[in-house]
């Protein structure tokens, strides 16, 4: 059994529909990050993109910053899930969650490997009602880079919280199998791994990705 693969960074319509067309479950739209990142779209623009995604796929924007801005994106795009991917508070996460909750919407928390009391962070988001965690070494204070995966951090993630624990950083066709291997991940997010250039996604590696999950 394949995991659900969130395919995140997507900025035009026919790199919807081509993710589509090959399975993705989710896809994700960074929207009004609060840092300059080469995924950034406006609220407009990613509600556009949403509108293109049909069947049984799921839609999530990528942003962070003050609770009412993150609330006002969410109403304007409708997504399925919003990530919180910058410095939020779990007192934060947890005025978007129950907001968003009588929408319908669930709420993802990224943490990186390097954040300080991870675990006890981790632990913190999941009682302050998100729906998942992420672990991506992709650091707030410098989200355009990427990074590789800390298996250990995640393992550890996952033993400590009941919640899913979503595995991200530098995940690609050709290492994916192995990682899986190793975590038993049930949620993977992949960007840069599957892309030509920044908010270019690679069809060829789109397809070896979901050809991997075939053999």
């Amino acid at each position: 059994m394949r995991p659900t693969i969130k395919i995140c960074g997507l900025t035009r319509a026919e790199d919807v529909r081509m993710c589509l067309r090959y399975g993705a479950d989710i896809l994700g739209f960074v929207t009004e990050y609060p840092r300059p990142v080469p995924w950034n779209l406006d609220a407009r623009a990613a509600k556009g993109l949403i509108g293109e995604v049909c069947g049984r796929a799921k839609t999530c924007i990528v942003t962070g910053g003050v609770p009412d801005k993150i609330l006002d994106i969410a109403r304007e795009t409708t997504p399925d899930y919003v990530q919180l991917h910058y410095n939020e508070t779990p007192e934060e996460a947890a005025l978007v969650a129950q907001e968003l909750a009588g929408r319908g919407i669930k709420v993802i928390k990224a943490l990186a490997p390097s954040a300080p009391d991870l675990i006890e962070a981790a632990r913190e988001f999941e009682a302050a009602g998100i729906y998942a965690l992420l672990l991506d070494p992709r650091e707030t204070k410098n989200a355009a880079r990427g990074g590789e995966i800390d298996l250990a951090a995640w393992q550890a993630l996952r033993d400590a919280v009941c919640c899913p624990v979503i595995l991200a950083g530098g995940l690609a066709p050709g290492n994916i199998v192995e990682a899986l291997r190793r975590t038993g991940a049930r949620i993977v997010d992949l960007m840069s791994g599957v892309e030509s250039s920044p908010g270019y996604k690679d069809e060829d590696k789109v397809a070896a990705l979901f050809r991997v999950f075939a053999e």
